[in-house]
C-alpha cells in the first residue's frame, strides 16, 4: 500500500479507494428517485471493461470512540457556540441510546492494468476525478483515501478489538504494510466457518433468483445491527462480447423449443404448448439483446459477496438467519461458501483479488483440476470447462488454489 492510497497488487495491477457517503434516496420524491438512479446507471455505464470496480459496505459494532471523536464540534468564538454545545449534547445522547457504537461505512475500489506505477497513477488519477465528480452530481459526498486510510479500513476489519496506529514514517526498510494490519491468527479448517483473532467469520454469496430486485433490500441488509461486510463485485463485459453471449442463450432457447416441439409431437398433443419457464426466459433474452444493440445498454457481471463475524458460532448463525429472510423476501437466496471460505474472505476485502475464470474456458493444468470428464458433448465443448466444483483464485499472479473443474471430452 502506497501513502498516496494506491494499492499494488502485483507488477501490472494497482487500484484505488474513495469513501462515500449515503444520500436521501428513501425520502426523495419519485422523480429525484429516477434522476438519482439515472446517475448512477451513467456512473456504471462510464467504466470500460478494463476498470475492475468493488463497491463495499461495513457495518461494524464497537467503535464508540471513534464516534464520538467525529462528533466533537469545536468552538469558534463566534456567537454560536451555545449552539454547538446542544447540537454536541444531542448527538452524544443519540450515541448513548443508539446501536452499540455500530459504524457504516461505504467504499468504491477501483483497479487498473498498466505497466508502470506512472502509467497506473495517471489511470487511477483520471478515474478519480470522474467518479468524484459524477458522485457530487448526485449530492453525495465523497473523498479519495490515502494510504493510512486505506490501511486503517482493512485493519479495521481484519482486528475488529483492536485500536489502528501507523505511520508511514515508522515503516522499516523493505517492510510490507501487510504486518501492520494482518491479524493474529487464521484458521480456514471448518469448511462452514473461519476463525480469526478472537472472533469466528463466515462468507456467503447472494444467488439473485428474481427477474428485478427492489431498491430496499440493500437498506434492509444495512439496517441490521450488527457485523456485516457486504460487497458489490462489478465487472463490464464487453459490447460486442456481450451480444454475442446473449446470442448463443438465445440459440440455446431455440434449441430447446425445437426439443419441446419433438416431445409434444411425440407425446401427440399441441407443439405450440411451451413450459412457461421458456417462454418466459426467451422473452427475457429477446428484450435484453434490443437492449444492447438499440439502447446501448452495457452488460456487468456483478458478484455480491457477504461476510458476518461474531464471538460465538450461535450469534453468528443468527445473524445469518436475518440477512436470509431478507434474501428469501426479495426472491434471492443467501448460499454459504462451503469449503471456500478463505476465497470469499478475500473476495470481499476492498481489494483486487485475480478470481480464476472457468466458464467455457479452455483447460489449463495450470490453473485448473479435472475432476471429470464429460463425453459427447460435442465439439464445442471439447477440452472446454462445463462446470466449476470448487472455485480457485489467484493472488498477485500466483495460483492459490486450483480450480477442480469438469471438462467435456
Amino acid at each position: 500500500m502506497l501513502k498516496s492510497g494506491i494499492c499494488q497488487l502485483d507488477e501490472k495491477h494497482y487500484n484505488k479507494c474513495i469513501a462515500f457517503q449515503d444520500i436521501n434516496y428513501q425520502l426523495a420524491l419519485e422523480e429525484d428517485k429516477d434522476l438519482i438512479f439515472n446517475q448512477f446507471a451513467n456512473v456504471l455505464n462510464s467504466f470500460d471493461p478494463s476498470v475492475d470496480i468493488e463497491f463495499s459496505y461495513i457495518n461494524q459494532l464497537g467503535r464508540n470512540n471513534e464516534l464520538k471523536a467525529a462528533i466533537q464540534i469545536p468552538d469558534k468564538n463566534d456567537g454560536y457556540d451555545d449552539i454547538r454545545l446542544e447540537f454536541r449534547e444531542m448527538l452524544k445522547s443519540q450515541l448513548a441510546k443508539g446501536n452499540n457504537g455500530l459504524k457504516k461505512s461505504k467504499y468504491i475500489t477501483f483497479g487498473v492494468e498498466a505497466d508502470s506505477l506512472e502509467q497506473a497513477t495517471a489511470k487511477l488519477e483520471r478515474l478519480e476525478i470522474d467518479i468524484l465528480s459524477n458522485l457530487k452530481s448526485m449530492g453525495v459526498r465523497a473523498e479519495g483515501l490515502t494510504g493510512e486510510e486505506r490501511l486503517k479500513v482493512l485493519h479495521d476489519i481484519l482486528n475488529p478489538d483492536k485500536l489502528f496506529s501507523f505511520s508511514y514514517k515508522d515503516l522499516k526498510p523493505r517492510e510490507s504494510t501487510k504486518t501492520v494490519i494482518a491479524p493474529d491468527s487464521f484458521n480456514f479448517v471448518p469448511s462452514k466457518y473461519f476463525k480469526f483473532g478472537k472472533y469466528i467469520g463466515a462468507v456467503s454469496h447472494l444467488q439473485i433468483l428474481a427477474s428485478e430486485l427492489s431498491d430496499r433490500m440493500l437498506a434492509e441488509f444495512l439496517d441490521i445491527d450488527d457485523n456485516i461486510n457486504i460487497s458489490f463485485h462489478i465487472k463490464a463485459v464487453e459490447q460486442t462480447e456481450a451480444i454475442k453471449m446473449v446470442k448463443r442463450k438465445n440459440t440455446d432457447i431455440d434449441k430447446m423449443k425445437i426439443e419441446e416441439n419433438k416431445k409434444a409431437v411425440r407425446s401427440g398433443y399441441d407443439m405450440d404448448i411451451l413450459p412457461s419457464d421458456l417462454i418466459t426466459y426467451g422473452d427475457n433474452i429477446k428484450m435484453l439483446l434490443k437492449d444492447l444493440q438499440t439502447r446501448d445498454e452495457r452488460m456487468f457481471i456483478v458478484t455480491i459477496v457477504f461476510m458476518n463475524f461474531a464471538k460465538t458460532v450461535q450469534k453468528l448463525d443468527t445473524t445469518i438467519s436475518q440477512i436470509s429472510s431478507i434474501a428469501s423476501k426479495h426472491n434471492c437466496k443467501i448460499k454459504r461458501l462451503d469449503h471456500s471460505q478463505e476465497q470469499g474472505f478475500i473476495s470481499v476485502l476492498p481489494l483486487g483479488v485475480n478470481k480464476i475464470e472457468t466458464e467455457d474456458k479452455d483447460f489449463n493444468v495450470d490453473y485448473h483440476e479435472a475432476i471429470a470428464m464429460v463425453p459427447g458433448m460435442g465439439d464445442d465443448k471439447k477440452g472446454k470447462i462445463i462446470d466449476c466444483v470448487q472455485t480457485g483464485y489467484m493472488l498477485n499472479d500466483k495460483v492459490i488454489r486450483h480450480a477442480k473443474v469438469v471438462v467435456g471430452q
